[in-house]
């Protein structure tokens, strides 16, 4: 198998230069359990106007309910049938209130998903939002990377680039908890097996949200 350089594979995880697909692979990959119906799930203890497709937040939405309780984290497979995006509209909508902050590493995004993130912003869904992504997206595709980085910081939110290859969604809800997902994948649509883990920790979120809002916020030069 040929290698690939380390902007090769970002590209591949960004949708900007797959490699061939093989014969035969499917759009969509079975996951373990499907037959049968069953989810693999497991708890343990620990511009231009766009409109964002909500058709498969059902999906993600069956794949978290019920949500893990304090201190518990919820592993899952996800196979194609909805994106890691359709994550964010599915916590608000089981935990049925606004979040009062969501903080977002990610390597990148596409236009569609930073239309819907600044309209939920601007419905007060999400009060607060913090997003780093990655330097790379930010030169190989500037159009989607700036446009998104004016429309957030528009509303008041921020939007910066690093040498970020983290995928973290973080999520707080005051009083109703604070929720963080670790993955495998991109805030961008994808068919690859990837996996997600959900969290309901308040501490958890903190951690997290502390080094990416340490990144959007430098200290002043002193």
């Amino acid at each position: 198998m040929e290698s690939l350089s380390a902007d090769e594979i970002a590209a591949w995880e960004l949708g900007l230069g797959a490699p061939p697909r093989a014969p035969g692979r499917p759009d969509k990959l079975p996951l373990p359990g499907a037959a049968s119906g069953r989810r693999q799930r497991v708890t343990t203890t620990t511009t231009r106007r766009r409109f964002y497709d909500l058709r498969n937040v059902p999906n993600a939405v069956d794949l978290l309910r019920p949500l893990p309780e304090e201190n518990e984290t919820l592993h899952a497979l996800m196979g194609g049938d909805f994106a890691a995006w359709d994550l964010v509209p599915a916590i608000l909508e089981l935990v049925g209130r606004p979040a009062e902050e969501a903080c977002i590493a990610t390597l990148g995004f596409n236009a569609k998903n930073s239309h819907h993130l600044a309209e939920l912003v601007a419905a007060r869904q999400i009060r607060r939002v913090t997003v780093v992504a990655a330097d790379y997206f930010a030169r190989s595709d500037p159009v989607t990377f700036n446009e998104a980085k004016a429309r957030l910081e528009a509303l008041g939110q921020r939007l910066v680039s690093t040498r970020n290859h983290a995928k973290i969604l973080a999520i707080d809800f005051g009083e109703a908890g604070a929720f963080v997902s670790e993955m495998s994948s991109n805030l961008r649509s994808c068919n690859n097996l990837e996996q997600i883990t959900l969290s309901r920790s308040q501490t958890l979120f903190s951690f997290h949200a502390g080094w990416i809002r340490a990144l959007a916020y430098p200290p002043p030069n002193t």
